[in-house]
């Protein structure tokens, strides 16, 4: 019996917005990492179809609203049943401001703050790789084996980065992700004021900050791993 298809760029990408707005209002140790106006920007899907053929999907996304949007670049529906099933890449680019919150009191980004955003971040692509279903591989998102984090630069308050995450390798029991944080600026004659949002208007990156790589193994495999031997 065939693998369910992953779900469509819709459903992945709403899981990601979700997911954002989980983070930031969640009371624990990862709200002190993200901040409200982290916003999903873009994101693009590739893969080979049922008959080895490269497909790609991409959207830019406006998650200003609850159900987020997507305008799609590529042809077809962000709801119509996904042609990927196999060998899938998937990035997604999400934006958002450096707040006091994150202060290492030096006025930068705390380095616990940064590659707290590299395991929470990374591991939003995988919604991309999955049918959701109970029981299936990364259903659960599975979890982190290994995270590699280098600081480049520094990311001052009041900035505001790009986090680009990439799946390079999802399989059936591990996962490789990377992640790239640029700073960005506004690219459209408009001065941002330090306080609104940033998911309209056009930026351009400036200056690479981190980068970061995170492994994970998925939940159900590593559960059946665990189990002792009957």
């Amino acid at each position: 019996m065939p693998a369910p298809a992953p779900k469509n760029l819709q459903e992945a990408t709403q899981d990601a917005v979700n997911m954002t707005r989980n983070l930031a209002d969640y009371h624990g140790y990862s709200s002190s990492a993200v901040d409200p106006s982290v916003t999903v920007i873009s994101v693009e899907r590739t893969g080979l179809d049922e008959n080895g053929n490269l497909v790609r999907e991409a959207a830019d996304v406006d998650d200003s609203n609850e159900t987020a949007r997507l305008t799609m670049k590529t042809s077809g529906s962000a709801t119509d049943t996904t042609p990927v099933r196999k060998d899938i890449h998937t990035r997604l680019v999400l934006r958002m401001r450096v707040t006091e919150k994150m202060d290492n009191s030096l006025g930068n980004m705390h380095g616990g703050c940064s590659a707290t955003l590299v395991d929470n971040i990374t591991s939003m692509v995988i919604f991309y790789h999955t049918s959701g279903a109970m029981g299936t591989p990364w259903s659960f998102l599975g979890v982190s084996q290994n995270l590699s984090v280098l600081y480049m630069n520094a990311c001052p308050v009041g900035s505001v980065i790009e986090m680009d995450v990439y799946s390079e390798q999802v399989g059936k029991s591990i996962a490789l992700l990377t992640a790239e944080f640029w700073i960005v600026e506004r690219d459209d004659g408009q001065t941002d004021d330090g306080e609104g949002p940033v998911y309209s208007g056009k930026w351009k990156r400036v200056k690479k900050t981190i980068t970061g790589t995170h492994t994970k193994v998925s939940r159900l495999e590593h559960e059946m791993s665990s189990e002792p031997a009957s």
